[in-house]
């Protein structure tokens, strides 16, 4: 368990100190890169519609399958796309002017350490998900995402799919599919 402290150096509540704890002791947990061979399409476009609307983002879904290390590679740099770039940056602003700056470096070192193995992406979102964690009790981060934001678009790694964003390219927005054990319907 980490200690998260304020920038005074004082220790913050046990009650978000355990809520941190505890997702970032669930990323071991979470099955990266590979989607569920139950998992229906309606329930992914259900989470990410509702994940687009928790960032004010409008968009059409795009799906695309990973396969080779081409495949790989362009989702890489997919996700480093300025469009969504722009709609991390809204909830960044938020996370970034709070009070919780000093927890909120503790919280992404370790997130970005526990889920590191993964892969780069999965520690980027890892580390935004549990930032909101930390801030579930802000005032500031709570009227301008009530149902969370980067919580919301972590349920699609959850999921094991590797979400990406809105791209400039289409305005769409895309999900790359990892192989699965079963053809995926997507």
């Amino acid at each position: 368990m980490i200690t998260l402290k304020d920038d005074n150096g004082k220790e913050l509540p046990q009650e978000v100190q355990k809520r941190v704890n505890d997702f970032i002791d669930h990323l071991k947990d979470v099955q990266w890169f590979q989607p569920s061979p139950n998992l229906k399409k309606e329930d992914v476009e259900k989470q990410v519609k509702f994940t687009l609307k928790c960032f004010g983002v409008e968009a059409e879904i795009e799906y695309r399958k990973l396969k080779n290390k081409k495949d790989w590679d362009s989702a890489r740099a997919s996700a480093c796309d300025s469009a969504w770039a722009s709609a991390r940056a809204s909830a960044w602003d938020s996370a970034r002017a709070s009070a919780w700056a000093s927890a909120w470096a503790s919280a992404w070192d370790s997130a970005c350490d526990s889920a590191w193995a993964s892969a780069w992406a999965s520690a980027w979102a890892s580390a935004l998900a549990s930032i909101e964690k930390l801030l579930e009790d802000n005032k500031q981060f709570k009227e301008k995402y009530p149902n969370g934001a980067f919580i919301q678009l972590f349920k699609l790694w959850e999921m094991g799919l590797y979400p990406v964003g809105i791209l400039k390219e289409n305005k769409k927005f895309v999900i790359y599919v990892p192989p699965c054990k079963q053809e995926f319907p997507f």
